[in-house]
């Protein structure tokens, strides 16, 4: 709310009927939101604004604290009472039952679930690629040749000839 307010202070409000609290409020600084300059439309009776925040969250946006304060009206007001502290309080209010000691509860005739260790994820290394192989990723592979005797089938680290000096002097 209170960063709504500071962007509130920025807006010119007109209104169109104070007895339907209809009014329409211009931005005259742009806030970054990636949105350029626009003009909202602001029905107080009906909770509603054009950019949708206040319809979405519950909760007076930007326009409406400014139309608020254009109509000598209270934004709290408008506030859901899902945000407030006596709705929260409410939710613990209702008492939970002792869980009984499972010797006590009923036998369970209903089919047993079990895991799918396939199906988990691994924590830890390198993911596994997932690429589906077809024609266009099937290439014939490039035989390499022996760095050192130029020969087929084996690398510089095994060839059979490494330990071998030349005697060309």
């Amino acid at each position: 709310m209170n960063e709504q307010s500071a962007k509130a202070n920025s807006y010119h409000v007109t209104a169109f009927d104070r007895f339907n609290r209809t009014f329409s409020v211009r931005e005259t600084i742009d806030h970054n939101e990636g949105l350029p300059r626009q003009q909202y439309r602001v029905l107080l009776d009906d909770h509603w604004c054009d950019c949708g925040k206040f319809q979405a969250f519950c909760m007076p946006c930007s326009h409406v604290i400014t139309t608020c304060a254009f109509a000598h009206r209270d934004a709290l007001s408008l506030l859901s009472p899902i945000y407030k502290a006596e709705t929260l309080l409410q939710v613990y209010s209702v008492e939970f039952p002792v869980v009984a000691k499972e010797d006590y509860w009923p036998q369970y005739d209903g089919e047993v679930v079990w895991h799918n260790d396939t199906m988990r994820r691994n924590k830890k290394g390198r993911p596994n690629s997932i690429h589906i192989q077809t024609e266009m990723d099937v290439h014939d592979k490039m035989e390499r040749k022996c760095s050192i005797c130029r020969q087929l089938g084996h690398g510089k680290k095994k060839c059979p000839s490494r330990g071998t000096t030349s005697s060309h002097v």
